[in-house]
């Protein structure tokens, strides 16, 4: 008797052991259970009362919430944890985030800046990049309860993009006290100018290892591209490396001022640009905007002016401007003969970035290639 007893008092603790690990498990579940309306409602903490909600994402430990603010043309992401229900994650960025060509804002006037957008901040760094000829500042910070990074536009002083991070701060490099003794980057540009006896500047970035700073260059000239290092402190300028430029398209095999447009002067590119006069009968269809949506950028028919130099009398049957990588690139496509080109154009500085030539292979019985042998996926 006593064996089945403590045989059906086994039998109950077992039970027992198993509702409280069940009622745990459930407990826990509940407790973290969390809804897109509650990821949402945090969210709205940590953006703009203009942003509107746009769509969020759910995967296993967090969602991501995207809203946009309308009235101030900006994107936002916030990232927040389910388990602990905890915004990790906060990114924003400007519809239009490039750079400038020109920099009218100091370091200190940038810092300041970055300082009122992200209160609390206790620590700071500031570099200036140059990037497709265009520049920004680059922001890394810290503060007791966050860290992150910012891209600043160097005229305007507008925050292009930024990221935080809430949780434990990482180290952030602080600025060294004998930066101010560094060549600008004028100077290290000229310098690099000078040693390749010419060319263009495409990129330029302030480095610093072991306590050195340099400056690395990234220089285009006569169908090659170089890169440089430049002492920050003596001038020294040191070639790394050289390879052929993907900026040369021209079939005199030379990088001119054919293949560069300097939205500075008022006559473009050299070569056949007087005006409309190339494109009478030859634009063909177009998509996208008719001109540069945003200020700095140049207009759609002079991004057709400096394909149809390169190239009279093509027609250029597709071109839209479109944003890669933060950057508005004209995008399109031309016919000459029996030649089918593929082209970018950089929005802002009028640099051709890619160009690829094709010849048309021949498809109908009458071995020519007119309007019956493009295909209608073009067609209005």
């Amino acid at each position: 008797m006593s064996k089945i007893i403590n045989k059906r008092n086994g039998i109950i603790a077992a039970i027992a052991v198993v509702l409280i690990i069940a009622a745990i498990i459930l407990s826990t579940t509940f407790t973290q259970a969390m809804t897109l309306d509650e990821a949402k409602e945090i969210a709205k903490k940590y953006v703009p009362s203009t942003a509107t909600f746009v769509t969020s994402e759910e995967e296993e430990n967090k969602f991501e919430v995207m809203f946009h603010d309308d009235k101030n043309e900006e994107g936002f992401e916030v990232e927040i944890n389910k388990e602990t229900k905890q915004v990790k994650k906060v990114e924003s960025q400007l519809d239009n985030d490039l750079g400038s060509k020109t920099v009218k804002l100091t370091e200190n006037e940038v810092k300041n800046i970055v300082k009122k957008a992200f209160d609390g901040i206790t620590s700071i760094s500031v570099n200036l990049t140059k990037d497709n000829g265009l520049y920004e500042y680059e922001v890394n910070f810290k503060s007791n309860d966050f860290y992150g990074n910012a891209d600043v536009n160097p005229a305007t002083g507008a925050i292009l993009e930024s990221t935080i991070k809430y949780g434990t701060a990482v180290t952030i490099p602080t600025d060294d006290q004998n930066k101010g003794d560094l060549l600008t980057y004028k100077q290290a540009e000229d310098a690099a100018i000078k040693k390749a006896g010419g060319g263009f500047v495409k990129d330029i970035d302030l480095e610093r290892k072991n306590g050195n700073y340099y400056y690395e260059i990234e220089l285009v000239k006569d169908n090659m591209e170089y890169d440089y290092i430049v002492d920050a402190k003596t001038g020294k300028v040191t070639l790394e490396h050289e390879h052929e430029s993907y900026f040369d398209y021209d079939d005199d095999d030379d990088w001119d001022d054919d293949d560069h447009y300097n939205p500075g002067t008022t006559g473009g590119s050299s070569g056949n640009t007087s005006g409309s006069n190339n494109n009478a009968g030859n634009t063909g269809s177009t998509s996208g905007n008719t001109t540069g949506g945003n200020s700095g950028q140049i207009s759609l028919e002079k991004a057709k002016s400096i394909v149809l130099s390169k190239i009279p009398g093509a027609t250029i049957y597709k071109i839209h401007l479109e944003k890669d990588d933060g950057i508005y690139i004209y995008e399109g496509e031309a016919r000459l003969g029996n030649y089918e080109y593929e082209f970018e154009i950089n929005a802002s500085s009028g640099v051709i970035i890619g160009w690829d030539k094709d010849r048309i292979e021949q498809y109908d019985d009458d071995d020519d290639w007119d309007d019956d042998d493009y295909d209608d996926e073009w067609d209005d």
